[in-house]
């Protein structure tokens, strides 16, 4: 999650603390043009593409839904 976070600080320089149910969209921290870089970043911690036919970017709003998302993903990658 280290990871995700200075991403999303990097997006957004002014932003110090992120809440971890804070909604990452409305509150503009990602927004649609970054969302594209982003989802290479979720693909290269997963080790696995993101398929948005069948993925949910809900998973995507909130660092609590990241953060299940990497450790379902990460959990799958070893099953």
């Amino acid at each position: 999650m280290d990871t995700v976070l200075g991403f999303l600080r990097k997006l957004n320089a002014s932003v110090d603390t992120i809440a971890w149910d804070r909604d990452l969209i409305e509150a503009r921290i990602l927004d649609s043009l970054a969302f594209v870089e982003f989802l290479l970043l979720i693909e290269e911690l997963t080790g696995e593409p993101v398929d948005l036919a069948t993925t949910d970017v809900n998973n995507f709003r909130t660092l609590e839904r990241i953060n299940a998302f990497l450790t379902e993903g990460a959990s799958h990658a070893h099953a």
